[in-house]
């Protein structure tokens, strides 16, 4: 990391320290924005006291030039001061000094007319400001702003009469520097807060279509409600951890919780390889469905590979799965109004659940309909008749592998 990066990593953490700001919340924008704005805005107030030099308005010239180290003194005094106390105090330093300016010229040159609407860049100061203060602030900082424009529109006839009104082309510059600036941040506030508008709706899609598939979302968002649907062909494949209770017992939990991300992390990866609907994890039990809410006639056959990568995966690990599947029709939808999630139910998805409970460590059990549509693709061996919990007498297979051609 460079020493700029390091130095502004150190800024960034006092900000962090500080507390949430009303449009910005990343640290590091923070920073970016106070340091363009010091900077910048102590580049705009060196060329006005140029300018103000050139038509020899010497009051207003050295009033810009302090303004110009004021934002400066700011900046070394953001820097060298330790804590995050001087964060808000900063953005606040730049306030004061931004406004105190502009009103010692609004007065010194004699009014709107006079200043060339000098004491419109207060719009710009409360348009910064939305930024990095809190909302409260910034609502004491317009209503403060629109006072003043009241009180000294009041007056505007008075400051004018007690001073010769300044050079045109000095009121026509001020005039026309005012207008463009604020209006090239405007542009630049609302480019900002589209991107971050745009930023937070993928992110929001983003969080929606790891809770749902991507059609069902799409239906979601369009309705606000999405219909159950029936489908006759799908594989449904449960895993579960063998001896997972006395194992969670010994290991420690962040340990447990790390091998347990590590494991389903990769089985995600193999469902999203095959084009399937990861449903849920309960525990140490993960669920997947093929053939939802996409159809497919190849379902079976993405469910074995699945299961046959995760039983490959898990050899020599720490956990050994059981891992269940069957094959038939099921509905499938979203349930609940909050934390809703995608799920499938029917006899299928019962039977598909036997097959992992009463299947043995290290195995994979299909039905007698998963193993048809498998056809002679896999190596698929006989179990016999087994009593299953709820369904009776089943035929069942292991399934052990692909079919060498």
């Amino acid at each position: 990391m460079s020493e700029g990066s390091s130095f502004r990593e150190r800024l960034a953490g006092r900000v962090r320290a500080a507390g949430v700001f009303a449009l910005v919340e990343e640290p590091m924008t923070i920073v970016r924005i106070g340091t363009v704005g010091l900077f910048g805005g102590a580049a705009s107030a060196s060329l006005f006291a140029l300018v103000f030099w050139f038509f020899e308005e010497t009051m207003a010239a050295w009033l810009s030039a302090a303004l110009a180290a004021a934002y400066g003194g700011i900046w070394i005094w953001w820097i060298i001061l330790p804590g995050a106390g001087q964060v808000r105090s900063t953005m606040w330093a730049i306030v004061a000094v931004s406004a105190g300016n502009e009103l010692a010229v609004h007065l010194v040159l004699g009014g709107f007319g006079n200043s060339g609407g000098y004491l419109g860049w207060g719009v710009a100061v409360v348009m910064m400001a939305t930024l990095a203060l809190s909302r409260r602030s910034i609502v004491m900082l317009s209503l403060g702003f629109a006072g003043v424009l009241l009180g000294f529109g009041f007056l505007e006839a008075t400051l004018a009469a007690g001073r010769t009104a300044p050079d045109a082309g000095l009121t026509t510059f001020l005039w026309v520097a005012v207008i463009s600036g604020n209006v090239a941040l405007l542009v630049i506030l609302f480019t900002y807060l589209l991107g971050r508008l745009r930023a937070e709706r993928a992110r929001a899609e983003g969080l929606l279509l790891n809770v749902l598939p991507a059609t069902v979302a799409s239906e979601l968002k369009r309705h606000g409600t999405t219909q159950a649907l029936r489908f006759d062909e799908v594989s449904v494949l449960f895993a579960d951890i063998v001896g997972f209770t006395p194992m969670s017992v010994e290991m420690a939990p962040e340990e447990m919780v790390a091998e347990l991300n590590r494991v389903f992390s990769f089985f995600d990866s193999l469902v999203d390889r095959y084009a399937c609907e990861k449903i849920r994890t309960v525990g140490d039990n993960y669920m997947v469905a093929c053939g939802v809410p996409t159809p497919r006639r190849e379902h079976a056959d993405a469910a074995a590979r699945i299961a046959l990568a995760m039983i490959e995966h898990s050899e020599g690990g720490r956990f050994r799965f059981r891992i269940g599947i069957n094959s038939g029709p099921v509905v499938a939808g979203v349930i609940g109004r909050r934390k809703f999630q995608y799920d499938v139910w029917g006899d299928t998805v019962n039977t598909a659940s036997r097959m992992e409970s009463h299947g043995l460590p290290g195995k994979i059990q299909i039905t007698e309909t998963t193993r048809h549509l498998l056809g002679d693709r896999y190596v698929c061996v006989p179990r016999g008749p087994v009593e299953i919990k709820g369904k009776g007498v089943l035929e069942t297979w292991f399934l052990e592998g692909v079919q060498e051609p």
